[in-house]
């Protein structure tokens, strides 16, 4: 066995944090503190800018080498989609997402595990996307060593879609952001403009659909009268979150835009919110009710087996579309006891989850293969 695993990063240190890129690097700095004596993690990445690499030196202090390939990510994930390398990857390789180096041929010697976060992407699906996607899963499915999912829902629908691929899959939960948790453990060195009351919601990049079901559920005629605070990106290529919902005739003032925020700042934004609104049903990872519960924030959210799954009774699962949604957040802050005991339940909840457990589980993963 090689005496060194190169981790695939996605999205890491981007200027615009994804979820993607938030489970990419936790779990790479997991990787790092649990490597067993004599072994070393080193990063590969896509082709990036000098800025964002130093960005990913200080995020992943420890990482022993950070090698990029000679094209960035859109070029490298079809690349590796029909097998083309410009840089040899050999040994002990994990992946942190479906973007992953796995040849026809392997020399001995050589592993390869990727990570499955959900059977759908978490950006917009266009086609071009969407097509990357099922065909990153197929060749996944079919060729690699070992495959990482964050629940046992989706290692349930993966094993439905290929039944010899049922052996190799490894349910290994997400956990809260130790970079939110450490930042939030400091005093804040500003103070952010919040309302006194509000409850929080997040956006990602390339997630212009995500906002959408966001404002409609804000407008929702159930929706209660709450400011709602957006964390992350209001702009996605011409289209903008004020735009959109103005369109659905939000009144001006309802929606605290922020953008992107650090850690700190986030950690605050999590813990002062009467609530957490999370409006994807299409994420299957969860880091944002593990990140909300683990600073005492409910968080209500479609009702999906993987998202019931990483909440385990502790949020507010609602069956419907937006205006349920609405209705049962109305309820959550209509109840004040309800809404604390949720928050601590979450809170236990989230402490069961480490990135260095999740990190022992991949290590542990490897040694078997």
């Amino acid at each position: 066995m090689s005496d060194r695993l190169t981790v695939v990063l996605d999205e890491v240190a981007e200027q615009s944090t994804t979820m993607v890129g938030r489970y990419s690097a936790e779990m790479t700095r997991g990787l790092i503190a649990t490597a067993p004596v004599g072994f070393e993690v080193c990063g590969l990445s896509p082709k990036i800018t000098d800025a964002r690499a130093a960005r990913a030196q200080v995020q992943l202090p420890g990482l022993a080498e950070l090698r990029q390939t000679a094209v960035p990510a859109r070029e490298l994930r079809e690349a590796w989609l029909h097998s083309i390398t410009t840089i040899p990857v050999h040994g002990l390789v994990h992946a942190t997402s479906l973007m992953a180096p796995l040849p026809r041929e392997r020399v001995e010697g050589d592993q390869v595990t990727v990570t499955v976060h959900g059977l759908q992407p978490f950006s917009d699906r266009s086609e071009r996307k969407q097509r990357w996607f099922d065909r990153a899963l197929r060749r996944a499915l079919a060729r690699a060593d070992g495959i990482v999912v964050p629940t046992t829902a989706v290692a349930e629908d993966l094993a439905l879609l290929d039944e010899a691929a049922a052996g190799r899959l490894r349910v290994v939960p997400p956990a809260p952001s130790a970079a939110l948790l450490a930042a939030a453990a400091v005093p804040p060195a500003r103070a952010l403009n919040l309302p006194e009351a509000y409850v929080l919601a997040l956006t990602q990049p390339s997630g212009r659909g995500h906002a959408e079901r966001l404002v409609e559920t804000i407008a929702s005629a159930q929706m209660p009268d709450v400011r709602v605070v957006v964390a992350g990106p209001v702009e996605w290529d011409d289209t903008t979150l004020a735009a959109i919902a103005v369109e659905a005739g939000i009144p001006a003032g309802r929606l605290v835009m922020l953008g992107d925020l650090s850690d700190a700042d986030l950690a605050t934004a999590y813990r002062q919110a009467l609530a957490h609104l999370h409006t994807n049903e299409q994420d299957a990872l969860g880091l944002s009710l593990l990140e909300a519960g683990s600073l005492g924030t409910a968080t209500v959210h479609p009702a999906t087996r993987s998202l019931d799954e990483i909440a385990g009774g502790t949020s507010v699962a609602v069956e419907g579309g937006p205006h349920e949604l609405a209705s049962a957040l109305a309820e959550l802050l209509g109840d004040d006891q309800r809404r604390s005991s949720l928050g601590l339940h979450a809170q236990d909840r989230a402490q069961a989850f480490t990135w260095e457990g999740a990190a022992q589980q991949v290590w542990e993963l490897q040694a078997e293969l």
